[in-house]
């Protein structure tokens, strides 16, 4: 996340929205009443073909005819209804002709059609093409005795059939014909090896083809049935609309729906294959860049970084070139290399618009790989005027600053760094220097005091340049390479460097950006240790009364009457104690994890790792205690879902042996098959009971001990039912006769000094028994003192399949979360600052509102798209979650994108009635606070189902 974002005020701009009021115009009659459309609806004929006209699985739909269509539609008031997706082109003429649908794409003249169907004004050009697979290698274009006898795919019906039949008789070679009935057929037959090569249009988009002829070129129309003038004419005059004012529109869309890489053919020749071969470890390229250039290029420990250097790697591994990069330490340094054309081989950074330059000194140059733009770098206090700009030595940088700062005092700098930190000073009032140096200068400046501006001119083309001394394919070879990278490359690599990084900040930045921050830490968590021994102290109380009342039950029935209304005050007490508690725990435990992320001392991260140590024992007691007053309340049921049993008891192993990684035991794990391993239970709750019982074997057992795991099964009440049974054995401790008697009761604890040794609350065991006894089993103890100890758990199941387990599973999904816009509410500054920090490390774009009726505005003020997701907490001014959320969901009449934003409550609320209320006031999901990431982040990804 940037800093200097963090800093800034959301700024939002008010957008006036226009909304289209559709109007029904009524006709009443005697007979009948009809709702007549304000627009004309005309079928078009919209059969599939690869390219031109296509359909996802959503009824999405793209290509060349869809897109002109479109174009058409802004110049016509028409409304479309796509027809026959599934038809033959033949299928499509005879629909024409009987009237099932108004028109036709992608027509070619000729005599026969120009009989039964009237052609529009031209809308493209296409021409007959014969291709074969890519790996084909025994056809060779031009060579037309290896064409001799081929197998060629037809369309049935077309009329390039019979120019492709005269293509040959003319070029002298022979082949068999195969007919199809449409161009996914055709397409099919040629991958999956049934014809060696296929006749189409150059409308349809190839996949793993390579084009050995082209031949027929024509224009190509919209059709109409013969006769059909009225419509014909307001086709024209859409045409003629887009001639006249969307410019050469046929190349665009040509350009959008075919030109791609996959109609390049990038291989490399048999010729370059032995260039790139020239070059070995032994012998290989070397590479030059400008070292003063941050984030573009730099050395850094006798290495070259940066954006540009990492492209030319990519490229080059791609290619197969072996290479090794020059180090100079200074420009200076650089400039001499450049002078020595027998050191340099390649330099990646030429800045060169055109070939002349190149040609006077023999370079072979590359294609164009990346455009800089300039960015304006200024403090944030800038008044608007530049008196003083900072400038490099360098002609070119200097005749920048006289038209971007005409008449400003230049402040000459050795590099462009030391120009931005001229500015940062004070020294100067701006300077202009490449978008990425900008941000990344920006992006890394702990003060807080930077900001930029990006300057839409001038830009400056890249290119890479070959030696006069070396052969000038390079230059063709390295080009082939980058048309084959990702478009967004440059892009992807310049994040690493200009995207701030929580790492990047020390300790000392953050106690300076964040003085109250830090002191805040201190004073919550003295207050939530102060607050949580106030809990205690009460629930212990509350156990002493119960106890008095069970003892003399039959002479202080009041005291009996007064402890369950002591109950119910303390559950009210718990849930408003929960989110008072979890807020601050939510700000600690995320900004000490930051923190212990950072460079910092050793003395200071001592201390933040006790901090945080600290702070999960305590959610832990926290947890705890809630669970217990929930159950006693009676809000927990028995969920159960299907499961494979044999799987939860491999997660407690594997958890048990985490905890065994620092000590010396001995632990044995013996375990009875099962025939059918699939039941009805909750996987959580049995993880929990067998986890807390053997922590308590780890924390009681020395060193040297053994623990023993068994698990095993019964039969159990019927033939749909088993009882599964766990026992755990350890050579600890032991307890004592009395207290085995007490050890499921609340808080309890044998002795001070096992508490100061081992800590603990006493709820562990009590909460266990309970939710064992939910699930109808049992748990026994069996312990001698200096012996140890056995615990017995045995739960009935109900058996169930594979099937419904699998069914229950989650889908796994792997979606980026880079660009997602997220609408962050959230009243606390700290969780605010804490929420977006996290988010925007993800990549994630957040936009924060300090209340409920801040978002609902925010949301309103916005078109559709601004934000991806809602994340909403609950209690906050003015307008409280929920009610937030109700809020924007009744806005669907006008805006549908409000019926379907996810909006997901991030609250300090965790009971399982807080998460219900969040489902009914239409949220889709509801995370507990303090934050876990990667909850939120399958949450997101759940929600928004990114393709």
């Amino acid at each position: 996340m940037n800093v200097t974002k963090r800093a800034r005020t959301c700024r939002g701009l008010a957008i006036l929205m226009t909304m289209l009021l559709l109007t029904a115009l009524l006709s009443l009659s005697a007979s009948a009443a009809e709702t007549v459309s304000q627009h004309e609806r005309v079928r078009v004929g919209f059969f599939a073909m690869d390219g031109y006209h296509m359909m996802d699985e959503n009824g999405n739909r793209s290509g060349y005819g869809y897109d002109f269509l479109r174009l058409m539609a802004r110049y016509w008031d028409v409304d479309y209804e796509y027809i026959g997706y599934d038809k033959s082109w033949d299928e499509m003429q005879r629909m024409l002709i009987d009237g099932e649908i108004d028109m036709v794409t992608s027509a070619r003249r000729t005599p026969e059609r120009e009989e039964l169907f009237d052609f529009s004004r031209p809308i493209g050009t296409n021409n007959g093409i014969l291709t074969v697979r890519s790996d084909n290698s025994t056809i060779v274009e031009g060579k037309y005795s290896t064409y001799d006898g081929m197998r060629v795919a037809l369309l049935r019906g077309n009329s390039r059939n019979d120019e492709f039949a005269e293509y040959a008789r003319t070029k002298g070679f022979t082949y068999k014909s195969v007919y199809f009935d449409s161009a996914e057929e055709i397409a099919e037959a040629l991958q999956n090896g049934t014809v060696d090569a296929i006749v189409t249009s150059s409308l349809r988009k190839m996949n793993n083809e390579r084009i050995l002829e082209k031949f027929g070129s024509s224009d190509f129309y919209v059709i109409v049935k013969k006769g059909n003038t009225e419509l014909l004419n307001k086709i024209n005059y859409a045409i003629d609309q887009m001639n006249a004012a969307e410019g050469s529109w046929k190349t665009t869309l040509y350009n959008k729906n075919y030109e791609t890489t996959d109609t390049k053919n990038l291989e490399y020749t048999e010729e370059e294959k032995r260039i790139i071969a020239q070059y070995s470890k032994e012998n290989p390229l070397h590479v030059l860049c400008d070292p003063t250039r941050y984030p573009y290029s730099y050395t850094e420990n006798g290495e070259v970084k940066g954006i540009l250097p990492d492209y030319f790697r990519k490229i080059a591994d791609y290619a197969g070139l072996s290479y090794e990069f020059l180090v100079p330490a200074t420009r200076d340094e650089y400039i001499a290399y450049q002078s020595n054309k027998d050191a340099v081989n390649i330099s990646i950074d030429a800045r060169l618009d055109t070939d002349n330059y190149a040609e006077t000194k023999e370079w072979g140059l590359t294609a164009p790989y990346i455009t800089m733009r300039m960015a304006r770098v200024t403090r944030r206090d800038f008044d608007g005027k530049i008196n003083v700009v900072t400038t490099v030595n360098q002609t070119a940088s200097t005749s920048i600053e006289n038209v971007l700062a005409p008449g400003a005092e230049k402040l000459m700098c050795s590099t462009r760094q030391e120009m931005m930190e001229a500015v940062r000073d004070g020294k100067a009032d701006a300077a202009f220097v490449y978008y990425y140096m900008a941000q990344a200068f920006v992006n890394s400046d702990t003060t807080g005091t930077m900001t930029y501006m990006p300057l839409e001119q001038p830009t400056f083309s890249y290119r890479m340049v070959v030696s006069s001394t070396e052969n000038h394919a390079l230059a063709g070879i390295l080009t082939k390479a980058m048309y084959a990278m990702p478009d967004n490359l440059v892009e992807d690599l310049a994040t690493q460097y200009t995207t701030y990084k929580a790492t990047n900040l020390t300790l000392a930045d953050m106690i300076r950006l964040h003085p109250v921050t830090v002191v805040a830490i201190i004073v919550f968590i003295s207050w939530m240790a102060v607050t949580l021994i106030v809990i205690l102290n009460r629930l212990q109380t509350r156990r002493k009364l119960q106890l008095a009342a069970q003892q003399k039950a039959k002479e202080m029935t009041a005291l009996a009457e007064q402890a369950q209304a002591a109950s119910k005050a303390k559950s009210t007490f718990l849930s408003n104690m929960s989110h008072d508690i979890r807020t601050p725990m939510n700000a600690i435990i995320g900004f000490t994890n930051i923190a212990l992320h950072q460079d910092s001392v050793p003395e200071m991260h001592n201390c933040l790792k006790k901090i945080e140590e600290s702070s999960d024992h305590l959610l832990s007691l926290l947890n705890d205690v809630l669970d217990l007053s929930r159950i006693e309340s009676g809000k927990v049921e028995f969920s159960p879902v299907p499961a494979n049993i044999t799987a939860v008891t491999d997660s407690v192993i594997e958890i048990v042996k985490g905890m065994l990684l620092n000590r010396e035991l001995n632990f044995e794990v013996h375990r009875e098959p099962l025939q059918n391993p699939y039941v009805m239970t909750e996987p959580v709750r049995i993880r929990e009971i067998l986890v807390n019982i053997l922590n308590n074997a780890v924390k009681f057992t020395k060193d040297g001990g053994t623990i023993r795991f068994d698990a095993g099964n019964r039969p159990g009440a019927d033939a749909q039912h088993i009882v599964i049974c766990y026992r755990i054995k350890d050579t600890g401790i032991g307890m004592s006769e009395e207290f085995q008697k007490k050890i499921f009761d609340e808080f309890a604890q044998e002795e001070n000094g096992v508490r100061t040794q081992y800590k603990g609350t006493g709820l562990g065991m009590p909460i266990s028994k309970k939710y064992i006894e939910l699930m109808g089993g049992t748990i026994t103890v069996d312990s001698r003192k200096g012996v140890g100890t056995t615990f017995t758990v045995e739960i009935p199941m109900e058996l169930t399949n594979a099937e419904k387990v699998e069914k229950t599973k989650p889908l796994v999904q792997h979606n980026d979360l880079k660009g997602i816009k997220v609408l962050l509410a959230e009243d606390n500054d700290l969780n605010a600052e804490l929420a977006t920090i996290l988010l925007e490390d993800l990549g994630m774009t957040v936009t924060r509102a300090a209340d409920g009726q801040e978002v609902v505005d925010l949301f309103a003020e916005h078109p559709a798209g601004t934000y991806d997701i809602i994340l909403m907490d609950i209690m906050m001014p003015k307008m409280d979650g929920h009610q937030a959320a109700k809020e924007i969901r009744a806005m669907y009449a006008d805006r549908p994108d409000a019926e379907e934003i996810p909006i997901i409550a991030l609250s300090a609320n965790a009971f399982s009635e807080d998460v219900q209320a969040s489902l009914d006031a239409g949220m889709n999901g509801h995370v507990s606070k303090p934050l876990n990431m990667e909850e939120v982040t399958k949450v997101i990804e759940r929600n928004l189902n990114r393709p």
